[in-house]
């Protein structure tokens, strides 16, 4: 048995109204089938405050040089705060941060304070407690693309722990624990 469509299935390509483009809510469904890791991007802003955002833009770039990659919405009002810090930090959540996740991904919560428990404000950039990992970085560079910006960071120290990692899927947080179902698989 072979996973995937059926053989005498075509590819689907939608467009939007107007015919010259993709259909962005149809696009956004195929991005959606894509599972996600689920990250909090944090600077130290003006008087000291944390400047922080959910990501699951996050990627890898390069090991040597350590490289990484996230991207933020051109529009955005805290862009002109990461793509001018000092350093940032990235804190890959745990499966158990969902409500971590969820307040900082709310453009209007995410500036409340949040308590000492949840981010610790300490070093050169704030770092959300217990998550899976956490990485320090400078900018290396920044690159406007299509209607983001994409923030390229080198990494100055990292740090791993053990645990779920929380993931983002088809418009829900679902959990990474790195284990394959093979009794699933038609492959084994």
């Amino acid at each position: 048995m072979r996973a995937g469509p059926a053989p005498a299935a075509a590819p689907v390509v939608a467009a939007d109204a107007s015919g010259t483009g993709p259909d962005t809510a149809a696009l956004r469904h195929v991005f959606g089938q894509y599972p996600t890791g689920v990250a909090v991007v944090a600077v130290h802003g003006a008087a000291g405050m944390p400047v922080a955002m959910t990501i699951n833009s996050f990627t890898t770039l390069s090991l040597q040089p350590p490289l990484v990659a996230w991207s933020i919405g051109e529009r955005a009002a805290d862009l002109p705060m990461f793509r001018d810090a000092a350093y940032f930090g990235i804190s890959l959540l745990s499966s158990g941060q969902e409500a971590v996740a969820r307040h900082f991904a709310d453009p209007l919560r995410r500036r409340t304070p949040v308590a000492a428990d949840v981010l610790d404000l300490g070093g050169a950039a704030p770092r959300v407690r217990n998550a899976v990992g956490w990485l320090l970085c400078t900018v290396e560079r920044s690159l406007p693309l299509g209607d983001h910006v994409l923030i390229v960071g080198r990494v100055e120290c990292f740090e791993a722990a053990p645990g779920a990692a929380l993931a983002y899927h088809r418009s829900r947080y679902t959990r990474i624990d790195g284990r394959a179902d093979v009794d699933a698989s038609p492959w084994t």
